[in-house]
Parts: structure tokens; C-alpha cells; sequence
């Protein structure tokens, strides 16, 4: 229920709220604060374990990072936490100026809200900034009518894409990445 309602409105529903209707519903009463923090917690911990990277990300972000590009994270995710810990994990978080997420701005991609806001943190125009994303629908959607220049990383195939770039790898991307 609360899937279909982030998606069809384009809102986030942050863990904390989520995680005291759960919990309610599973102890049939109002859990205390200290259950809840530690449920979210253990979510936060296990998404970030269970992260993966793209290959070839780190090599084009630190070659973005030498030419002072300011980079910045967009995601879909109902705890701030989990989309830093995971770029923790990962080991990219340094090449992030910014991370900007549905949990902390309440909008969900592809609504442009998101990205006026990820932009407006960075003082860019919407033509003046790049969205490299792996959705159609999430990053290249909410890009192009943002009026930002839009790169679909996807092996999908999807003849019909909107995005001004379109590659199968990171690897594929780079060169184009770097020259934008």
C-alpha cells in the first residue's frame, strides 16, 4: 500500500513512518521509540551490506573529481541514512559534493521538485547540469522535464528513450561523460 501510494504521488513516506506502522501492526500496540530506532537501524545496516556498484564507477568518478565537476547523488529512498551508508560502503561517498534524497525532500523522482531542489543546492540551472541515471522513468523522465541534458545507463533495451545519451556501461559512458 504504501509502494503504491510513494509512486502514484511522487512522495516519500520516510522509514520512521513506515517502520511505526509496521512495528504497530506486528505488536498490536504503539511500539517505543528506542524499538523503532533499532528496526530502522537494522534496515539501514543490512541495505548498505547488501549494496552493489556499478563496474567501472569509481575510475569515471575520480576522473569527473580531477576536472572539479561537482557531483551529486538523486535517490529514491525512504531513509537519508541508507543512501550514505550505502555510498559509505561502497566507497564512493567522497566523490559526492551532495546527496539529495526523497527521504530528506519529500518528493519521489521523476517529479521535477527533486531535481529543482538537487539544483538549486549546487546554484545550477537546469541546462547547465547532467542526469546520469539507470530509469527511463525515474532519472531520464524527471531530467527531460527538468530541461536537464539526460544519459540512460542501461543494457535494457528501449528504443523509445527520451535521453539525450543512451549507453549500455559506465565504461561506455565515460569518454561522453567526461566531455559534457
Amino acid at each position: 500500500m504504501n509502494e503504491a501510494f510513494r509512486t502514484k504521488h511522487h512522495v516519500e513516506i520516510p522509514i520512521q513512518a513506515w517502520m511505526v506502522q509496521l512495528l504497530r501492526l506486528a505488536l498490536g500496540q504503539e511500539p517505543e521509540d528506542s524499538l523503532v530506532e533499532e528496526a530502522i537501524n537494522i534496515v539501514v545496516s543490512a541495505r548498505a551490506e547488501n549494496a552493489v556498484v556499478f563496474p567501472n564507477s569509481k575510475p569515471l568518478l575520480e576522473k569527473l573529481s580531477k576536472r572539479k565537476i561537482k557531483l551529486g547523488i538523486i535517490s529514491n529512498v525512504s531513509s537519508h541514512d541508507v543512501a550514505v551508508e550505502i555510498l559509505r560502503k561502497v566507497g564512493l561517498i567522497e566523490y559526492f559534493d551532495k546527496v539529495v534524497t526523497s527521504a530528506f525532500v519529500g518528493i519521489r523522482k521523476p517529479d521535477p521538485g527533486i531535481f529543482l531542489y538537487a539544483l538549486m543546492q549546487f546554484n545550477l540551472q537546469p541546462r547547465e547540469a547532467v542526469i546520469v541515471g539507470d530509469s527511463e522513468k525515474h532519472d531520464v523522465w524527471g531530467g527531460t522535464i527538468t530541461g536537464m541534458k539526460t544519459v540512460l545507463v542501461s543494457k535494457r533495451p528501449a528504443s523509445d528513450s527520451l535521453a539525450d545519451y543512451r549507453f549500455a556501461s559506465l565504461a561506455e559512458a565515460s569518454g561522453t561523460l567526461a566531455s559534457l
